[in-house]
């Protein structure tokens, strides 16, 4: 197949996908169907409530595996090769592999797409199916990437497309009107995607979330119907004028006849059932996707493996939306030695090691512990990446010789 042709057949399969993938996006940022819903009879309470577990869950993975931020590693003890990674990769955003795994959740897929800035300097930009597309091989390695994208105040339309050769070409309105170059080996994007995209928290929970916000608008419907309470008078005709005279002054003067009387009429609400309902549907949700409900009252136990114990559904799909993410990563990170690589610098990524630590409560005591009993079974760097509140073993084990080193130059018979 010649490239124009593959080109113009990646263009039409992200036309047709991106229905479904806006689909996605719309939910997460709590855009529901029940939003476009056309009620039946427009003069009932007709109220509109959403809670939206569809964010919760992702917000709440992605928080549980990269609240810590994670720790690179020297299989071979080089402190050089994870000060090359944190110093060029300084200038990021905090929370840019928070951003990556957020849009894996949302849509199953995400791209990063590696480039040089302004100031020559390593960066990446995080894309996901709602305006990018990618060629792989049968190997999963990206042979085509077409980027699409508006400008400020410009209503045309761009797309980049960048190849394994070094090339980008760049087209508004579908045509082509410049050629660029990258400086990367092969095409400079990873692919990091889920084998199925049922596993995504929208394909898992989409139709128990729109049950759920329908029940839920259904009893506060209910509840502003409920006001609408009728005043019934037996006995006697009540015309316009005297309803009005009712209403002004909240008096009505019956007769004196015992087949008068005045009561209101209110309708009866089972919200026990509504309730149950509710309920039925949260944790059936909640049960899909592996997840705990925070608010749930605790036992009297509860110390850290108490509460981790209770997690370890959720930690086992966290871990594999990590093991996803951790390949992008070890592109990146082979990427950004190529961009070194052109400085003289030469560095290994099969030297680097990445750990990551969940954002949960942890018992340091028995961590430390732990460390103490291995003793010299355990190296100093591995032992420290065991620690949350070490971001980089690296460094601290740098800062730890230099305070010994200097400690050992004092000259204790001249101190006071």
């Amino acid at each position: 197949m010649d490239r124009i042709t593959l080109i113009k057949q990646m263009v039409a399969e992200y036309q047709t996908m991106l229905p479904a993938y806006t689909v996605m996006q719309r939910y997460y940022c709590g855009d529901h169907d029940i939003v476009y819903k056309v009620w039946s009879n427009p003069k009932r309470c007709n109220k509109i409530c959403i809670e939206n577990f569809i964010s919760k869950f992702v917000d709440e993975e992605v928080n549980y595996v990269l609240g810590n931020p994670l720790s690179f590693v020297s299989k071979s003890g080089n402190p050089d090769i994870i000060r090359a990674i944190e110093t060029n990769l300084f200038h990021w955003k905090t929370n840019h592999n928070s951003l990556m795994m957020r849009d894996l959740e949302i849509y199953g897929k995400v791209y990063s797409l590696s480039y040089i800035d302004r100031k020559g300097r390593y960066c990446e930009r995080i894309l996901n199916p709602t305006n990018a597309i990618a060629y792989c091989d049968d190997d999963g390695i990206p042979q085509l990437f077409i980027h699409f994208y508006k400008k400020k105040y410009d209503n045309d339309s761009y797309y980049d497309v960048y190849d394994r050769d070094g090339n980008i070409e760049v087209y508004r309105n579908g045509l082509l009107v410049n050629r660029e170059r990258h400086m990367f080996q092969g095409c400079p994007v990873s692919v990091c995607e889920m084998e199925n995209i049922c596993e995504t928290i929208f394909s898992k929970i989409r139709h128990l979330q729109d049950t759920y916000n329908e029940t839920l608008s259904d009893q506060a419907s209910i509840v502003g119907d409920y006001r609408n309470a009728y005043l019934v008078v037996t006995g006697v005709e009540v015309n316009d004028e005297i309803a009005k005279r009712m209403e002004d002054h909240g008096l009505l003067n019956l007769p004196s006849d015992k087949n008068a009387g005045v009561h209101w009429l209110m309708k009866d609400m089972n919200d026990a059932y509504i309730q149950n309902i509710l309920n039925d549907l949260r944790n059936a949700m909640y049960s899909a996707c592996n997840h705990i409900d925070s608010n749930e009252k605790l036992q009297s136990n509860t110390s850290s493996l108490a509460i981790r114990s209770r997690l370890i559904f959720l930690e086992q799909r966290a871990k594999s939306m990590f093991d996803y993410i951790q390949d992008a990563i070890y592109d990146r990170i082979e990427r950004l030695f190529e961009y070194l690589s052109l400085k003289g610098y030469q560095y290994n990524v099969d030297d680097v090691q990445i750990n990551y630590t969940p954002n949960i409560p942890v018992d340091l005591v028995t961590t430390v512990q732990v460390i103490s009993q291995l003793g010299e079974k355990l190296s100093t760097e591995t032992a420290l990446s065991l620690l949350p509140f070490v971001e980089s073993p690296a460094i601290e084990l740098e800062k730890i010789k230099k305070e010994r080193a200097e400690a050992e130059t004092i000259d204790l018979d001249k101190l006071g």
